[in-house]
């Protein structure tokens, strides 16, 4: 439908039936935040904004570089089936990349829980395979898109912890011990997957108003709105640590299963001048397009040594990667989640149909099918 500028993608990308009702849901949610900057009062107000930020070097022009080719991302997804007493819950990540001969991966749990409300351990063990999947993909050649924020992780990772020992049975404990134990040990795959600099995380949503409230006088939009409404093709904001960014000192859950809290909650919070080898995780506003929503993009501080050439190449990577104009997200990022999405709403049907000895063969089979399809 669409060729990329880029040789990265060898062929166009069709766009057909199957993702209508994402795509249509994308392009409402972009109509609709430019309706909300459709009046000439907040066009001027915009315009003012635009002024002081370039004024105080807050708006910056990406550099004009090569891109590092398809990305790697990896997004999860959950669905229960409620079974006389128990409650089958069916945990999906997914590991998912454009490249050529890429080990794709789909990997499934099928989790009994004694709990009736077992939202809280379930999202437990959600986090811990996607972060597991990033562990594992150790991506050194281009990026690794974490579908979420780094914040909202953490956050997902204490709530867990406070329900793990609040409400969960001993049974339901020790299974989410299972998951827990590898991911927030002391070189665990939390921390792991936070220094690693190629990991970066860009999140669908977005509640921040940090900017709006600092530079839009009289303004109250979300960041994401109303930087749409003052960045322009290849600009983004001056990188910030999140510790800047209006959301204060992160907590870290201290529960002793945590391992690495000390470390986590250093990077968490850490500033550019924070003494001894941390590296803090920075965001930044990023819009790729004329056409593009702007992505906020967190990431770590290493991307900024050299003078910010891996920064700006990572910057190239996701302009070369969002290349379908009804897409607003890079592709291998929108493209994981279509086949998580289609993936984990058959389980519950499938496990009542044939069982569980099946279910690995299904996995297997419809992830050749599913890449097949979306490479070609």
């Amino acid at each position: 439908m669409y060729a990329s500028n880029s040789n990265l993608y060898r062929e166009p990308i069709p766009i057909s039936s199957q993702f209508a009702e994402v795509l249509e849901s994308d392009i409402q949610d972009y109509v609709e935040n430019l309706r909300q900057l459709d009046t000439p009062e907040i066009a001027e107000g915009l315009q003012s904004s635009r002024n002081r930020m370039l004024s105080e070097n807050i708006i910056q022009q990406s550099q004009t570089v090569q891109g590092l080719g398809s990305m790697v991302a990896v997004d999860g997804g959950n669905n229960v089936l409620n079974i006389g007493l128990g409650t089958q819950c069916f945990v999906v990540s997914v590991l998912y990349s454009l490249r050529q001969n890429y080990d794709v991966r789909i990997s499934m749990e099928r989790l009994a829980f004694e709990e009736e409300e077992a939202t809280a351990v379930m999202y437990g063990v959600r986090n811990e395979m996607e972060v597991r999947d990033i562990y594992d993909a150790n991506e050194r050649e281009s990026f690794c898109i974490v579908d979420n924020s780094w914040v909202s992780l953490l956050e997902n990772v204490n709530r867990v912890l406070v329900n793990y020992r609040r409400n969960s049975s001993d049974n339901d404990q020790q299974i989410l011990l299972r998951f827990l134990r590898p991911m927030l040990s002391k070189n665990g795959h939390f921390i792991s997957i936070l220094q690693n600099s190629r990991n970066i995380a860009i999140s669908k949503g977005g509640v921040s108003r940090f900017y709006c409230d600092r530079y839009g006088k009289n303004l109250i939009l979300l960041d994401k709105v109303f930087l749409l409404g003052v960045l322009q093709a290849g600009e983004y904001t001056k990188p910030i640590p999140l510790s800047e960014s209006g959301l204060g000192k992160l907590n870290v859950h201290t529960d002793s299963i945590f391992e690495s809290q000390n470390a986590i909650k250093e990077i968490y919070n850490a500033t550019f001048t924070s003494t001894g080898d941390v590296k803090c995780i920075c965001s930044t506003y990023y819009k790729p397009h004329a056409w593009s929503p702007v992505k906020r993009i967190e990431f770590n501080q290493e991307l900024l040594s050299n003078g910010h050439r891996l920064f700006h190449q990572m910057l190239a990577t996701v302009k070369d990667s969002m290349i379908v104009p009804t897409i607003y997200e890079p592709l291998e990022q929108f493209l994981v989640d279509q086949v998580v999405k289609r993936h984990t709403g058959r389980l519950p049907n499938l496990y009542q149909t044939v069982g569980v000895a099946n279910i690995q063969d299904f996995n297997s089979n419809l992830a050749t099918q599913l890449v097949r399809r979306f490479r070609t």
